[in-house]
C-alpha cells in the first residue's frame, strides 16, 4: 500500500515486521528501525504497534506507551525505559537477513536470586 506524499511522490504505508523473537523492523518514512520487539513498559508486542510516519513513532496496542523511532525516548504514556532502538538504516541500506547481527546478542538477564 502507498500513498501520496507531500512532494508529490508516493510512500509506502509504515510496517512492523518480527525479524526474531527480540527484534522488530519498522519500515517507515524511507528508512528501517531496528528496535526491541517488546515495548518496556508491560512487554507488549510492538508488533501489532501503530506506527505514525509522520511524527516518527511507534504506539504500543496494550497500555499506549508511545516512542520516538529515532532515540528510543518515552514521549507519551505511562512511565517505563525508553524503547531500545539497535539502528536507523536507509530504507535500502541492509538486506532482511542480515539484521539480526546488527543487534549483537540479546542482553543477558542473570537468574533470579543472584543480585
Amino acid at each position: 500500500m502507498s500513498r501520496d506524499h507531500a512532494d508529490g511522490g508516493e510512500r509506502r504505508a509504515p510496517a512492523v515486521h518480527q525479524v526474531t523473537e527480540d527484534l522488530v523492523l519498522v519500515d517507515v518514512a524511507s528508512r528501517r528501525v531496528l528496535a526491541a520487539a517488546m515495548c518496556p513498559h508491560r512487554q507488549g508486542k510492538l508488533k501489532f504497534g501503530y506506527v505514525d510516519d509522520e511524527s516518527l513513532r511507534i504506539k504500543c496496542p496494550l497500555h499506549y506507551a508511545t516512542f520516538d523511532l529515532d532515540s528510543g525516548e518515552r514521549v507519551a504514556g505511562p512511565a517505563c525505559d525508553p524503547l531500545r532502538i539497535y539502528a536507523v538504516l536507509p530504507e535500502d541500506g541492509v538486506k532482511s537477513s542480515d539484521l539480526s547481527a546488527l543487534a549483537g546478542p540479546p542482553p543477558t538477564t542473570p537468574p533470579e536470586g543472584t543480585t
